[in-house]
């Protein structure tokens, strides 16, 4: 899977000390501002069963094993195999996880993407987004 490699990251705003933590993989980065792990992935990224272990792995790392909520930046060309959606669906699989929100390009992937959470039913909270600032709102509405 590749080196892993953990950092600050003074790209991004600190609020009051806050320790800002990094991981990157080969097909993604990964940012915790508490309580909301960061994901942007690489262009092309497939993710099957040992990268979405790897992704929850991390999250719950970089969390240092508390509940948290996640942020997607899917604006790229991501697949998730068959094998990785079954992770995923099963919420026993994330024990300290509480919710997703997803950023796409546009309105016509944030509509594809609501009816799909519509009809598959999540067992968290799921909504996808075209803004980010409107994304992370939303999360911090969650309840941890």
């Amino acid at each position: 899977m590749g080196t892993e490699r953990v950092e600050k990251d003074a790209s991004i705003p600190i609020c009051m000390n806050e320790a800002i933590k990094k991981i990157d993989l080969p097909y993604v980065s990964i940012t915790y501002i508490e309580p909301i792990v960061y994901f942007e992935y690489k262009e092309g990224t497939e993710l099957g069963f040992p990268e979405i272990l790897k992704l929850i792995s991390c999250a719950e790392e970089l969390s240092n094993h508390k509940p948290y909520v996640t942020f997607a930046d899917a604006r790229v060309s991501i697949n998730i195999t068959n094998e990785g959606k079954r992770i995923l669906s099963d919420i026993e699989n994330m024990p300290l996880f509480r919710g997703t929100a997803v950023l796409v390009n546009n309105n016509l992937y944030k509509y594809a993407a609501t009816l799909l959470g519509i009809y598959s039913r999540p067992e968290y909270p799921f909504r996808a987004f075209t803004s980010k600032e409107d994304a992370i709102k939303w999360l911090s509405s969650l309840s941890l």
